[in-house]
């Protein structure tokens, strides 16, 4: 039995930064283009939230499609989806799941596919300063990490990544496939402020009293002297 018991808590993120071209000529705009945010903070266990975020496309370019990964262990077809925000004016995506089944340009094969809308303006299009949050769950034991998996590779393909944005400027300009360039990741890291649980403090208890009563002897046979 420990001395002392631990209390912890998890908060952990996984947040890609999408700077990097694997297809097609660069996004007009500064990357990184887009973002995407898995985190648990705040989320009950076994649940996920996750955050795309249209940061610096220029106005007229939008997001057409955006894929990621899971864990290969686990199910995509039991993810579920349920959306709790948005910032902007856009439609909201279609989310389709399959294991290795969304081709993305050069990037290889995907297990989840966000579709946003390709037509109209940028009223209904996922544009710069849009956003959109998801809480996702489904699976048992669900985290972070399950989203930071690469894509499968195909032959002649541009390798494998995490994650893969299609962007798109208009029916004349030709589309760009964007990848991570930067991933930042948070572990939730334990609280480590000790806590005495009951069998520690009787323990400490009886050895203070045993050292009390030793050292009463003690004096009382010296003064017997």
């Amino acid at each position: 039995m420990s001395a002392v018991g631990v209390l912890s808590s998890a908060a952990s993120s996984v947040t890609y930064d999408f700077g990097q071209v694997s297809g097609g000529p660069a996004p007009a705009g500064t990357p990184p283009w887009v973002e995407a945010s898995f985190s648990d903070v705040g989320m009950p266990s076994d649940t996920v939230q996750l955050t795309l975020t249209a940061e610096n496309i220029a106005p007229g370019a939008y997001v057409s499609c955006w894929y990621f990964n899971i864990n290969s262990l686990l199910t995509p077809t039991s993810l579920h989806f349920t959306q709790t925000g948005s910032a902007g004016s856009f439609g909201g995506p279609t989310i389709s799941t399959g294991a290795n089944t969304f081709k993305a340009g050069p990037d290889g094969k995907f297990d989840i596919l966000f579709g946003f809308n390709s037509t109209g303006d940028d009223s209904t299009r996922f544009t710069s300063g849009d956003s959109v949050t998801f809480s996702i769950s489904g699976i048992s034991g669900l985290t972070v990490q399950d989203f930071n998996e690469l894509s499968t590779s195909v032959a002649g393909g541009a390798g494998a990544y995490t994650s893969a944005a299609h962007i798109e400027s208009g029916p004349n300009d030709c589309p760009s496939w964007v990848n991570p360039s930067v991933t930042t990741q948070i572990q939730g890291n334990a609280d480590t402020r000790p806590v005495p649980d009951a069998s520690s403090t009787i323990t400490l208890l009886g050895a203070s009293l045993a050292g009390i009563e030793a050292l009463r002897r003690k004096l009382k046979f010296r003064a017997l002297r």
